[in-house]
């Protein structure tokens, strides 16, 4: 839904580095976005503006072994109603104004076939267990339409007419002013990127602990006060000689693997434990902290919420209490593999004394759960139905409240001597009876 309000900000992001681009340059236009709006949509308006000066590269035979799917070449468009249209005649008119835009549609079959859509790349999770993302490679073979026009205009206005003029110079755009934040001049110091020296004194422990069969070496830590080193990355060799080559030349923002975090949880021989952000890529390299759960135990752990009480060693099957009773408190990796279909569901939790629990977000867990065919309704709640329900007994709440009120109020008039239920006379006050 939110693709509808980014797909002007992609186009203008991509039309802005192809007017960077040097002519015979190529631009990577990659999104972590599946929605066509925001992907063959940004290309396709981009195209055909551009003419013959830009063009799709394809690129299977650049990545050899990449397992993907092609660029679409028909797509529908969803309102924030989650309403679908086909063509831009069928868009209401109230949202035809501001939320979807003809631009966001596929062009015409005629059209699209000259474009090249299908060789853009989908790369789906399925794929090679890898993060989702839409990848084209685009190529700038001559000015932009709109450069060649300022450039004509810039000859104009200096009276040259110079047929030897090179027509692919570049006449880029005047750079708009930059916009100035708040503590600016104060400037922002990323966290230093510190690797481990082979003499790292908290790496034994953890090595020994899990298992573990890489090295010191690669891994390193982001905080000011070495002392501390609060979570552990790592990267792989290569990775690790670019940022150790360019600490003066490049600002790194970030890299690395998420693999261990400083642990909290007392009863462990080990002051760290896996992360579960960079488990798929920490567990195969651990041999002794690894619990190997059946279908049916996998389920009870991804069931159990962090918020309740974890569930009891002392509930799953037979094998897996024997499992869990051999191995001593700490940090423990879950690996679950299907017979069948051979997938695998990696995550990681803790083993206590009596219970097991699992480091999962909420949003994780229901995405194993439906890989896992369980049911999962009890995580699945429309958040709009449940405010309108705690709206409707907040609102009956108050009408009994009202209502409460009126009744002691009507008891009050009574005490008075308004009105006597009890015998059905009217008292006046001031008339009582004095003789």
């Amino acid at each position: 839904v939110n693709s509808v309000n980014l797909h002007g900000v992609q186009y203008r992001i991509a039309k802005r580095g192809l007017e960077l681009l040097a002519v015979g340059g190529r631009m990577v236009y990659s999104t972590c976005s599946f929605n066509p709006i925001e992907d063959e949509a940004v290309l396709a308006r981009i195209l055909q503006e551009t003419g013959d000066s830009v063009r799709l590269v394809e690129i299977k035979d650049k990545l050899p072994g990449l397992k993907y799917s092609p660029g679409l070449t028909t797509w529908q468009c969803a309102s924030k109603q989650c309403d679908l249209y086909s063509k831009f005649e069928d868009v209401p008119e109230q949202i035809a104004k501001v939320q979807i835009r003809p631009t966001m549609f596929p062009p015409p079959p005629e059209i699209a076939e000259n474009l090249g859509l299908e060789k853009c790349a989908r790369l789906l999770p399925h794929h090679q267990n890898t993060g989702g993302f839409f990848v084209a490679l685009l190529e700038k073979v001559a000015l932009c339409p709109w450069e060649s026009e300022r450039k004509a205009k810039k000859r104009e206005a200096d009276g040259t007419e110079n047929a030897d003029d090179d027509d692919d110079e570049e006449i880029p755009d005047p750079e708009p002013p930059k916009k100035k934040f708040k503590g600016q001049n104060r400037g922002f110091r990323e966290d230093p990127i510190i690797y481990f020296d082979e003499n790292e004194e908290v790496f034994p422990e953890i090595q020994k602990y899990f298992g573990l069969s890489l090295p010191a070496s690669i891994f390193l830590t982001r905080c000011r006060d070495e002392t501390k080193k609060k979570n552990l990355y790592f990267t792989n060799p290569a990775v690790k000689e670019v940022v150790e080559n360019n600490r003066e030349r490049m600002r790194l923002i970030n890299t690395g693997v998420k693999a261990f975090t400083r642990a909290d949880n007392k009863g462990s021989n080990c002051d760290y434990r896996i992360a579960q952000e960079g488990c798929l890529s920490t567990v195969p390299f651990i041999k002794n902290r690894v619990l190997r759960p059946g279908k049916e135990d996998m389920l009870k752990i991804l069931q159990s919420s962090e918020i309740q009480k974890p569930p009891e060693i002392r509930h799953f099957t037979e094998d897996f209490r024997h499992a869990c009773d051999a191995m001593e408190t700490g940090s423990v990796a879950y690996v679950y593999k299907e017979a069948d279909t051979g997938m695998s569901i990696e995550i990681v939790g803790w083993k206590g004394k009596d219970t097991l629990r699992a480091y999962v977000v909420k949003n994780e867990r229901l995405h194993y759960l439906r890989l896992m065919g369980a049911d999962t309704s009890m995580w699945e709640v429309n958040k709009f139905e449940e405010k309108k329900e705690k709206d409707k007994e907040r609102k009956e709440a108050r009408e009994n409240r009202d209502s409460s009120q009126g009744g002691e109020n009507g008891d009050v008039e009574n005490s008075n001597g308004d009105v006597d239920d009890t015998n059905g006379d009217i008292k006046v006050p001031g008339d009582e009876d004095h003789s």
